[in-house]
């Protein structure tokens, strides 16, 4: 509502407008109440005057009574349309208005808005509505009963006494002259196969003889019979030996052999099977230790803790693997260890905590000791590739070193695939032949020959790089990128005449070498100095073959220099060294049927400063652990005067 107003004069009058029955006279009583009846009303504000013009929500009911009492029937919220305060609404135009709602007495009540209801008005007869209160006063005299009429007179209106007793049951067996549809319902009249659902009960069946051939079939289908089973076993006879796939498994009590199959050569014998079935003399399950080269000393009060690698080889599946560690340190306390696997999971092998003063020598898995992450994980599995450990002592002592891993392994129990071991004496009636003997035992009665070279870049304060930088005689590098620019072995050309101008040193070796090793003064870091080694492999099977060896090497990424090893121009490994001398194994792959280049490089260490201004830089590069002991199949050879091409051959 738009103003809050109050009805101070209300107008109700029943609309004339009746609705009359059908066929009824003009001058009778319509038979019919209508469904509205039409209210009229004034609407004035609180001062007095009209309402203002708008749309009003009001609330109709009828009451039997003038006051309390639920309504009889209401409808609303309505919208009422007001013009200068009058305004006039059909009730039952939202709720229909029935003839039982309109009792005698009965009272309309009217709310709008949030306003209270309005003092109830009563309603009024209009019209012919008048007339039913004459017929309400009517008294029956004379009246004609349901029992003076003839029957006859009512035979339309179906009496049930003159219905069929099906219309009253309607049971189909109260139908008179119903159809006889026992012929559709007696199984008599059905076929067996109705019934019985059966294939043999079907009568005319197609013969399927024809597509049932036993031509098609094995003679045994049809006969049953054992001896007609094809790839029958053979059968120890009497008077006979055992037959094919048999052995004699013993003489049976009349005499005849007792045969039994032979065992399979597939997958009877487990594959670890081989040292029982040969009296214990050959074996192919082996022990495999790989061993860190040196000891490795233990930063004192030092978050980064110092590092070492194994570099496991591939032996074969491992059957059972431990990790053995000894360890010395002032106070185990303040000591962890870590191992990193060859598929880089980490273990911690060794929590804060211990002996003060005590070492460690045990070995991983312990079953006294908790630590996290499993190596039984490696059963079953090829561990070849790197493994490191890594120890940090946070405690102080001295800032220098506390303690060292004196030593520590990786154990391996393997099934192997490559080779076998024979205990006693092995005789032999015929001629052993090995195509790969030959070639290991030329190989290995041969001298490593190697190409190196070592050479400065750069004079501070006079030439600057030398030779105008020019990168053909640094082997097709210019010297500032090997010194400024961390560039590496893969980075060479390959020309193999470029690679003649600058690798014009020969060397030969037995299974180790030091290659170069300098200490230098260091007027800049740019005033670095590059040590490189070239060896020509040649692989002589079809197969790629492994070669891992063992270098001594210096590098400060720091000062842009570089250590690493390329494989026919392809970036094997390279990294950094700092200020000390590092180690590393590293695993390369020599392609089968081809010679390949392998070159090792190094830079020069962070500069060191003794008195007196004076810094010095040191440059390593050497190889140990047998490591110019080639696999075999592998064999250097010296053929870089003449070789021609790139990196494929």
């Amino acid at each position: 509502m738009r103003n809050h107003t109050s009805m101070v004069g209300t107008c109700l009058a029943l609309s004339v407008a009746m609705l009359l029955a059908s066929g009824a006279a003009v001058a009778g009583v319509p038979t019919t109440i209508p469904s509205t009846a039409l209210i009229e009303g004034t609407l004035a504000s609180t001062g007095g005057g009209a309402a203002a013009d708008g749309d009003y929500s009001a609330v109709f009911a009828i009451y039997k009574d003038e006051t309390g009492g639920s309504p009889i029937w209401f409808e609303g919220p309505v919208t009422l349309k007001v013009a200068a305060g009058q305004f006039s609404y059909a009730l039952g135009t939202a709720t229909p208005l029935k003839a039982s709602d309109l009792t005698t007495g009965a009272w309309l009540g009217m709310k709008l808005g949030q306003d209270p209801e309005l003092a109830r008005k009563p309603l009024h007869s209009v019209a012919f509505a008048l007339r039913t209160a004459v017929a309400e006063g009517l008294a029956c005299s004379g009246c004609v009963g349901a029992t003076q009429l003839d029957a006859a007179a009512l035979k339309d209106y179906l009496k049930a006494g003159d219905l069929a007793t099906v219309a009253l049951s309607g049971s189909y067996a109260d139908l008179a002259g119903a159809p006889d549809l026992s012929a559709y319902v007696k199984a008599a009249s059905l076929a067996d196969v109705a019934t019985t659902g059966s294939y043999a009960d079907l009568v005319g069946a197609p013969d399927m003889a024809p597509y049932a051939k036993t031509a098609l079939l094995g003679k045994v289908a049809t006969t049953n019979k054992y001896a007609d089973v094809t790839g029958l076993p053979t059968l120890a006879e009497v008077g006979k030996s055992c037959g094919t796939g048999l052995l004699v498994a013993g003489i049976k009590a009349d005499g005849t052999l007792d045969c039994a199959q032979a065992p399979s050569t597939t997958g009877n014998l487990p594959a670890d099977g081989i040292d029982d079935i040969s009296n214990g003399l050959i074996f192919n399950q082996f022990t495999d230790v790989f061993a860190s080269s040196a000891a490795l000393p233990i930063p004192d009060n030092n978050p980064i803790g110092g590092f070492s690698e194994i570099v496991v080889g591939d032996v074969g599946l491992a059957q059972k693997l431990t990790v053995s560690l000894e360890l010395t340190n002032s106070d185990l306390s303040t000591v962890q260890v870590w191992l990193y696997d060859a598929a880089n999971q980490e273990y911690v092998v060794y929590n804060k905590g211990g002996k003060k003063g005590d070492g460690i020598n045990t070995s991983y898995p312990d079953p006294t000791k908790t630590i996290s992450g499993d190596l039984t994980y490696w059963a079953g599995k090829n561990p070849k590739g790197t493994w490191r450990l890594k120890v940090v002592d946070t405690a102080f002592l001295n800032n220098t070193t506390d303690g060292q891993v004196v030593k520590w392994s990786v154990n391996l129990q393997t099934l192997s695939s490559k080779k076998i071991q024979i205990k006693g004496d092995l005789i032999v009636d015929g001629t052993i032949t090995n195509p790969g003997l030959a070639a290991q035992i030329a190989a290995a009665s041969k001298t490593a020959t190697y190409r190196w070279a070592a050479f400065h870049t750069h004079q501070n304060g006079q030439e600057g790089w030398f030779m105008g930088n020019d990168a053909a005689m640094f082997g097709g590098v210019a010297p500032s990128n090997w010194t400024d620019n961390n560039y590496t072995a893969a980075n060479l050309s390959a020309d193999k005449e470029v690679l003649r101008t600058l690798f014009v040193n020969k060397s030969m070796a037995k299974w180790n070498a030091n290659v170069w090793s300098e200490v230098y003064t260091m007027y800049s870091s740019t005033n670095g100095r590059i040590a490189m080694a070239l060896f020509r492999v040649k692989n002589t099977t079809a197969n790629d073959i492994t070669w891992t060896p063992y270098w001594w090497y210096t590098a400060y990424q720091g000062w842009a220099e570089t250590a690493s090893v390329a494989v026919n121009g392809s970036n094997a490994w390279s990294g950094d060294c700092g200020g000390g001398t590092c180690n590393r194994s590293q695993n390369l792959t020599i392609p089968k049927n081809r010679t390949s280049t392998v070159i090792f490089q190094v830079g020069g260490s962070t500069g060191w400063s003794w008195c007196c201004n004076s810094h010095t830089r040191k440059v390593v590069l050497a190889f140990y652990n047998n490591s110019l002991k080639l696999p075999s199949g592998l064999e250097f050879v010296d053929d870089l005067d003449t070789a021609t091409g790139g990196w494929e051959q």
